[in-house]
C-alpha cells in the first residue's frame, strides 16, 4: 500500500507538468474555450455542441464533449455565457470536468472597431479511476489475474480557477488573446498538484470578400484563422483558411510549431467541411497525424453544432459583431 500511494502523489504530482487542457481542431467552432471573451460575440443567443474523438485506432483513445449557451444583452454592452466541458482520457482512467460562467463588455473604440475585455469562473475536476487500471502482478503468461493490490476505486481533484482574454474586431478582423488558470499565477497555489498549469492562448483572422454580381456580391469570402497556445513546456499553432459560399465552407489547417525542436513540431493536417440552413449550423472536421511520433492513431474526428436564436444582427446599429466562422 505504500508503494501504491508514491505512485499516486507521483502520479499527481507530474500530471500539472504533463497534463494540456483539450483542444479542438474547429478552435474557432468552440467560442467559449477559446475565450470568456467571446461571450455574446454573435449579438444574438447561442447553443454550441462540440464534440471531438481523438486517436480512435488506440486502446487509450481521447474523447471530449463541450456544450455551451450565450447571449448578448445590447442595454448593458455585455454578453454573458455558460460553459461545459468532460474530457475522458485513456477509456476513463483519467478525466476531467470543466464547468464555467463567462461575461463580456464590449466597448466601441471607433466607427467600426470594437474591444471586448471577458471573464470566466469556473469548477474544473480531475478523476483517476484505478478500476480501470491493469497492474503488473496481473499477467501471468497469457492470462490476465485478479490484481493483489487493493487501490481506492477512484481519487479526484477540483477548485475553483479563473480565466481571462480580450477580444478586439472590426467587420473583417478579429484578434485576442486570453490567459487560463489564473490560479497559477499565485505562489502558493503554484505547487498544488491539484492546479493544472498556466494556459496563454492567442487567436484571430481576416476575412476577405469575393466580390459578386448583383444581390449575391456578399455571399462568398475567403478567411484566414490562427490560434497559438502554450501550456506547460508545449507549444502548439493552429493555422489555416477556409472557404465559405452560402450554404457550404470547407477548411484547410495545419497544427504544429516547425521552429521548435520537440515532438509536437509537427502534429496534424485538419480538413473541414459545413453547412447552414436556417439557424443551424453543423461541420465536420478530420485530423490526418502527420507527427513520425504517432502514424497509427487513427487521427482525429470533430463535430460541432451550432444553433441560434434569432437573427438580432440586423436590428442593432453600431453593435458590431465578430467576423469569425459561424458554424
Amino acid at each position: 500500500m505504500r508503494t501504491l500511494y508514491t505512485i499516486i502523489a507521483l502520479l499527481f504530482s507530474t500530471l500539472p507538468a504533463l497534463t494540456q487542457d483539450a483542444q479542438f481542431s474547429q478552435f474557432y467552432s468552440a467560442p467559449l474555450y477559446l475565450g470568456p471573451s467571446m461571450a455574446g460575440s454573435a449579438n444574438e443567443g447561442r447553443l454550441v455542441m462540440n464534440y471531438r474523438d481523438q486517436w480512435p485506432r488506440l486502446s487509450g483513445r481521447f474523447v471530449t464533449y463541450a456544450v455551451s449557451f450565450d447571449q448578448y444583452v445590447k442595454q448593458y454592452n455585455s454578453g454573458i455565457g455558460l460553459s461545459f466541458l468532460h474530457d475522458n482520457a485513456g477509456n476513463s482512467k483519467l478525466t476531467s470536468t470543466k464547468a464555467g460562467v463567462s461575461y463580456s463588455y464590449r466597448i466601441k473604440g471607433g466607427r467600426n472597431l470594437f474591444i471586448q475585455p471577458g471573464l470566466e469562473a469556473y469548477y474544473f475536476q480531475r478523476k483517476i479511476n484505478f478500476e480501470n487500471l491493469t497492474f503488473a502482478d496481473q499477467f501471468y503468461g497469457d492470462q490476465l489475474l485478479p490484481t493483489s493490490i487493493q487501490s481506492p476505486p477512484e481519487m479526484n481533484r477540483g477548485q475553483m480557477n479563473f480565466a481571462t482574454s480580450v477580444l478586439v474586431f472590426t467587420e473583417n478582423m478579429w484578434m485576442g488573446a486570453g490567459i487560463s488558470h489564473l490560479m497559477q499565477l499565485n505562489s502558493v497555489l503554484a505547487e498544488d498538484p491539484g492546479y493544472m498549469p498556466l494556459k496563454i492562448n492567442g487567436f484571430g483572422g481576416i476575412r476577405f470578400r469575393i466580390p459578386g454580381q448583383y444581390r449575391n456580391r456578399d455571399d462568398q469570402s475567403v478567411s484566414l484563422a490562427w490560434q497559438f497556445r502554450h501550456q506547460a513546456s508545449v507549444s502548439q499553432l493552429d493555422l489555416g483558411a477556409y472557404y465559405f459560399k452560402e450554404p457550404f465552407r470547407i477548411g484547410l489547417w495545419y497544427r504544429g510549431l516547425p521552429s521548435t525542436g520537440g515532438p509536437w513540431n509537427r502534429d496534424a493536417i485538419a480538413v473541414s467541411a459545413g453547412i447552414s440552413f436556417d439557424q443551424f449550423y453543423l461541420s465536420y472536421s478530420y485530423d490526418m497525424t502527420i507527427s513520425s511520433m504517432l502514424q497509427t492513431t487513427g487521427g482525429a474526428h470533430e463535430i460541432a453544432v451550432h444553433y441560434r436564436f434569432g437573427e438580432l444582427v440586423s436590428s442593432i446599429r453600431g453593435v458590431g459583431q465578430v467576423p469569425c466562422p459561424r458554424f
